[in-house]
């Protein structure tokens, strides 16, 4: 009996297949929906991969990367003390090395593994200083509006993990990572260093515990992404994040603490604020207007 439901199922499987291979699509729009319509035969995972492989050239990299005022970063005359310490309080792998001269200008990828040598010297009691220009690798540049398919290969051509992204005026936008492009085919990814409760990624829209029609956003929640979950219509025209939104709407606000604006019928409260940086928002949806 085990033999014949398997028969049967192999059977139906490679059925469906034909059909699938069977019809040639002839635009993006068509391939996607032939994927979306292979979740009978395909594991829902595979699709998903499927659909996340085929949704990369409509990506930009802006959309994927880390925005400026989040990227964690080295200052070139960074001595060994104030690396091991950020190493130990941000627990990344790789950093870039901004210029203490010219913030707007990266001297290169320093990879934390690089830091062994000089840590086993250190140990043996050999004189062996931290020389940043000398350890960091050449850093590969990308424009924030490339299509992340181009970015995946750019990366793969370099044999590099990290990009430093440029805006239209060649001014540095932010950074962005292979564990982006991946996360964009795969989900979100949690490693053994991520608080799950406070992934920006993963927990960056949810509703207030106690406030009935509240919602609490991060601020480097794409504008999209909100407006997909929560029903909202902003616009992102010319900007692409939640945080952003509030900034273009606020002006030139001395302290951002608890300001407010109403924007589309929301009412936006920055609830938690670190010098010109917002990093939450609370969104309450306000009775339509007569």
């Amino acid at each position: 009996k085990g033999k014949i439901m398997s028969d049967d199922h192999s059977s139906s499987w490679t059925r469906g297949l034909k059909r699938w291979l069977s019809t040639a699509p002839e635009t993006r729009d068509d391939l996607l929906k032939l994927v979306h319509d292979s979740r009978q035969f395909l594991q829902p995972d595979t699709v998903d991969m499927l659909e996340g492989v085929l949704d990369l050239p409509a990506t930009q990299v802006r959309e994927i990367m880390t925005p400026r005022p989040q990227v964690v970063g080295i200052q070139s005359d960074a001595d060994l003390d104030e690396i091991l310490s950020l190493i130990q309080e941000t627990e990344h792998s790789r950093y870039p090395v901004f210029d203490v001269h010219d913030e707007n200008a990266v001297l290169g990828i320093f990879l934390v593994k690089d830091l062994i040598g000089i840590l086993k010297d250190k140990a043996d009691g050999k004189d062996n200083y931290l020389q940043l220009t000398k350890l960091v690798r050449k850093p590969l540049y990308i424009s924030e509006t490339s299509r992340a398919d181009i970015l995946l290969r750019s990366l793969q051509k370099a044999q590099v993990h990290m990009a430093i992204v440029l805006d239209e005026f060649g001014s540095i936008s932010g950074i962005v990572t292979m564990e982006d492009l991946l996360e964009e085919i795969v989900g979100d990814i949690v490693d053994e260093h991520d608080d799950i409760e406070e992934d920006s990624t993963i927990n960056n829209i949810v509703k207030h515990p106690e406030k009935p029609n509240v919602w609490l956003v991060q601020a480097a929640t794409l504008i999209g992404s909100c407006n997909e979950q929560i029903g909202s219509h902003f616009d992102d025209t010319d900007v692409d994040t939640m945080g952003g939104l509030v900034m273009q709407a606020l002006g030139a606000v001395s302290n951002l603490q608890g300001e407010t604006v109403v924007i589309d019928n929301w009412q936006i409260t920055v609830v938690d604020v670190e010098g010109r940086f917002i990093h939450l928002l609370e969104l309450l949806q306000l009775p339509p207007c007569k």
